[in-house]
């Protein structure tokens, strides 16, 4: 295994709500506390795709923000390249920058309406590579525009005037502008066409390639993880139940969590797989449960999982997996 580059321990991240209408009168009451990620460990090595999957709400997109400096944790830190990154303020994170770029999930919000291509590639190259002149960087921005498929002729449209998958090229040329090393993809595909999907992940694929970049890609789409990922890591409201090999995940899931997802893919030339089936809701995150979040849905739950929150632990093969039913031989390995 190569070395670290990213490092998550034992991070954790709340926020804080009011009760809304019709509840306004009652805004003397303490703010509820939701927890969106908690006590996450987690480690991407260099030149690894390390997707990250799970349900919508479980806490992805905080993670990702989180490790971007968008967000800071209440608690734990964060690595980047063996050195502290979590505490620091705005004008030290400058540095990290560069070597660290995000593909955000909305490619038309995440661009500046005002701006046409051209300058929406040229702004971060000359604020992050001042001594290149004018000429230097225009080559650049059109040398990367043809990286990403889309022609030169047109930088002069904004953004309004792109289609999504032109949009989501865009934003995936103004990362690599400053040709980072490691790449944050908070569901890049989740609102592009299923077509327009597949180019987009062709070419973030050949972009890795060349340029040996580290992703940390969340999605909830697990046929794009099939394709893609080195490894996987799966969350469940805010933790992580499994983490594991690409191969291992669809060959042999271990989380009755992770069978559930497994069998909800769509099958269209094998029988669905027998796995766990969950049963019941996905409980409130502003009234966690005490012990394991999925006690109330998994059909091997006791009551050791009903004190006791899991902690990941290692197999065989490399693999962990946070589960007490699986620990204590209640599943078979």
């Amino acid at each position: 295994m190569t070395q670290p580059l990213l490092q998550l321990e034992q991070v954790s991240k709340s926020f804080y709500t009011r009760p809304t209408a019709p509840y306004e009168l009652f805004r003397w009451r303490r703010p509820a506390r939701l927890s969106a990620v908690e006590q996450l460990d987690l480690t991407v090595y260099r030149g690894e795709t390390l997707c990250v999957v799970g349900e919508s709400g479980c806490g992805k997109s905080t993670m990702a923000r989180l490790v971007m400096g968008l967000l800071h944790p209440d608690e734990g830190q964060i690595n980047y390249a063996g050195q502290r990154i979590d505490h620091l303020k705005r004008h030290d994170r400058l540095a990290y920058r560069r070597r660290m770029q995000m593909i955000f999930q909305d490619p038309y919000t995440a661009l500046n309406p005002r701006l046409t291509v051209l300058h929406c590639l040229l702004e971060p190259l000359l604020y992050h590579q001042p001594q290149l002149t004018e000429q230097e960087a225009l080559e650049q921005v059109f040398q990367q525009l043809l990286a990403v498929g889309i022609d030169p002729a047109l930088g002069q449209r904004f953004p309004h005037q792109l289609s999504s998958g032109q949009r989501q090229r865009l934003n995936i040329a103004r990362a690599l502008s400053v040709k980072p090393e490691f790449i944050v993809a908070d569901e890049p595909l989740s609102a592009l066409d299923v077509s327009i999907q597949a180019q987009i992940l062709n070419l973030l694929q050949d972009t890795a390639n060349q340029q040996n970049l580290t992703f940390l890609f969340f999605t909830h789409n697990l046929a794009v993880v099939e394709h893609i990922a080195d490894r996987v890591a799966v969350m469940y409201e805010g933790r992580l139940c499994e983490l594991t090999s690409s191969r291992n995940l669809f060959k042999h899931p271990r989380h009755p969590y992770t069978q559930a997802l497994l069998e909800a893919m769509p099958q269209l030339t094998t029988s669905p797989q027998q796995g766990a089936k969950l049963m019941g809701d996905v409980p409130s995150r502003l009234q966690r449960p005490l012990g394991c979040s999925l006690q109330d849905r998994c059909p091997y739950a006791n009551e050791r999982c009903r004190h006791q929150v899991p902690t990941l632990f290692s197999h065989t093969d490399g693999g962990q997996t946070a589960c007490h039913a699986l620990q204590e031989g209640r599943i078979k390995p």
